[in-house]
């Protein structure tokens, strides 16, 4: 029996709200990734009230509030416009897509790429030839650091440097990056990189690069291209961290990026002072002044069984919302994402290594891992090393299964070293 057509969204918003299998999905694009602790425990309640409970953490570090029931939604615009959440338009909330490093402003080793970031939104929200933008387009601020963002599948990234040289411009799909920019550039240079890149007329930064190359692309943007390093890889990070005498991290993984609400108002509960900074690797980072709520907070994600530090292997799985909450989805991958983690427990795996999908699109993992399960009709197909509409090795896994298979490619990996 061949799958049926996937049905084809949108990238959903507060102002416009895309619907599926669990009702609405509301999207939260959170202005530079951090918001007061009090605010996030309001969502909470509001997700609760006109939603089913369910808050996501998405790799672009934005909150959906899932379930939101249609004759809610007025009143929900209401609260969230009251709590300074809305765009003045659905066309400037589409494009205002901005990840900014979580430590920026923090943490020394960390460039503040705070001004660039928000700079970047004003602008992306007021000059409205920026809404032709694609809604996936991206932009990254990567101050690098102890938690560089490394690769977030972002169209444009700003990243810092050495001292010589504080900041370049990498795009999606090039080698090359910028000639070395001083901060107060930066903005203005990934903005005119984006104009440059609607005369392309290409689906993504990507393939612009792809057709046309990367010098082509930074000389459209007014930008000369040298063959450097790129951005540092990704490092994931969870459990408590001090910066200084009076700043404290705490860093709550949410498991496959999902947070109850009743879970999300006990953290607050337990740090309401804090600041939240939200993370492309679906970590919550709570701002801390004390050691005893970094310990009230530790206590609380241990006990409501998030994850607290790097032997947890749910760091390690991607998966979607699957059955029944997406229409997509035949089946429940959360679900069997959670068996297979509990079968690893505290082994150590890179995050990112294996992608439980409940279709061929793959929202919870855009790029390649080294085992991704793809759902078609109840069972799964095995990809390896590969996305989720490349070729399987084997096909319609019984979900029970799926622990072996890992098993299996993992072992026959590691004895090819």
């Amino acid at each position: 029996m061949s799958a049926l057509p996937l049905r084809k969204g949108w990238c959903p918003g507060a102002l416009r709200p895309m619907p599926s299998g669990d009702g609405l999905i509301v999207r939260l694009r959170i202005s530079c990734s951090a918001l007061p602790a009090q605010t996030a425990g309001r969502i909470a309640i509001l997700a609760a009230r006109f939603g089913n409970g369910s808050i996501d953490l998405t790799q672009r570090a934005n909150l959906q509030l899932r379930g939101i029931r249609e004759n809610a939604l007025p009143a929900l615009t209401d609260e969230l416009f009251a709590l300074g959440l809305i765009d003045p338009s659905a066309e400037a909330e589409a494009v205002r897509n901005v990840i900014l490093s979580p430590l920026a402003g923090l943490d020394a080793s960390c460039k503040d790429g705070s001004v660039m970031a928000r700079a970047l939104e004003t602008e992306l929200r007021e000059d409205t030839s920026l809404h032709a933008l694609p809604a996936k387009f991206g932009f990254a601020v990567d101050g690098g650091g102890r938690w560089p963002l490394g690769a977030t599948g972002a169209d444009v990234t700003a990243y810092a440097c050495d001292d010589a040289a504080p900041w370049r411009i990498a795009l999606a799909g090039a080698d090359d990056v910028s000639e070395p920019l001083h901060w107060h550039s930066v903005a203005d240079a990934m903005l005119a990189l984006a104009k440059a890149f609607l005369i392309t007329k290409r689906p993504r930064m990507r393939d612009a690069v792809a057709t046309l190359g990367a010098p082509a692309m930074f000389a459209k943007g007014g930008l000369h291209c040298e063959t450097v390093l790129g951005p540092a890889d990704r490092k994931v990070f969870v459990g408590a961290l001090n910066l200084s005498a009076h700043v404290r991290i705490t860093a709550i993984g949410l498991p496959f990026g999902r947070i109850a609400t009743d879970q999300l108002a006990q953290l607050v509960d337990a740090a309401p002072a804090a600041e939240i900074r939200l993370t492309p690797w679906r970590t919550m980072a709570f701002v801390c002044a004390t050691e005893a709520e970094v310990e009230r907070l530790l206590a609380a994600a241990l006990r409501l069984q998030l994850v607290t530090g790097p032997l947890d292997a749910r760091l390690a799985i991607d998966a979607c919302t699957g059955a029944p909450g997406c229409s997509n989805g035949t089946t429940p991958t959360r679900d069997d994402a959670a068996r297979i983690a509990q079968h690893f427990g505290a082994r150590v795996i890179a995050p990112g290594t294996i992608h439980v999908s409940g279709c061929a699109k793959g929202c919870a993992h855009r790029g390649r891992a080294a085992v991704t399960f793809v759902a078609r009709d109840g069972r799964y197909d095995l990809v390896l090393n590969g996305a989720p509409t490349d070729e399987p090795v084997e096909r319609a896994l019984d979900p029970s299964t799926l622990s072996g298979a890992v098993d299996r490619v993992l072992g026959q990996a590691e004895a090819r070293r």
